[in-house]
């Protein structure tokens, strides 16, 4: 059975028959379809990596999908807005990671990040499906720290590596999809 989304993906890339654009439609296919992760799970990675990488072609159909796997508006909102607050995250912690493995005085001089991060406290989708999107989404923005951070959170929460390597599986192929597209 297949969704909104991977239809959306296969129309955008229908005419493209190269072994790459096969390989990019039959991953997505499956990882949105049929992998560990609920459609839920699967559909809110996509709206929030969609969202990171500005593709906005797949972030409507998988707004479409959620709204028709009845997924509250507000968590739909919270999944976009994911990508706008691992953005920033992302940027910080990747920069201070950068300077950090150079100067060890650094942590020191720069201290705390003192970067409002409220909305991580206490999601409205729940601290498991935030931290899934957080980290498919640190993926994508190449933060080390952030994505270990991440990961060690969901195993945590009790989540498996399996769908562990599926989000950043899906926050990969959108990256190679959206290399395609543009």
């Amino acid at each position: 059975m297949s969704t909104q989304i991977t239809d959306k993906i296969e129309a955008l890339f229908g005419e493209r028959q190269t072994t790459v654009a096969k390989d990019l439609k039959l991953n997505i296919r499956r990882l949105v379809d049929d992998s560990s992760l609920s459609k839920e799970e699967a559909t809110l990675t996509v709206i929030a990596v969609a969202k990171s990488l500005e593709f906005t072609e797949v972030l409507g159909a998988a707004r479409e999908a959620a709204v028709a796997l009845d997924i509250s508006s507000e968590i739909i909102q919270e999944a976009e807005e994911n990508a706008a607050i691992m953005g920033m995250l992302n940027i910080y912690y990747r920069t201070r990671h950068f300077i950090e493995s150079y100067d060890t005085t650094a942590k020191e001089d720069y201290g705390a990040a003192k970067l409002r991060m409220m909305s991580l406290a206490n999601p409205v989708m729940g601290k498991e499906r935030f931290e899934m999107l957080a980290f498919a989404v640190s993926c994508v923005n190449g933060c080390e720290m952030c994505v270990t951070s991440h990961e060690k959170a969901l195993l945590a929460i009790g989540s498996t590596r399996e769908k562990i390597h599926d989000l950043v599986r899906i926050a990969a192929v959108l990256k190679g999809l959206r290399s395609l597209h543009a």
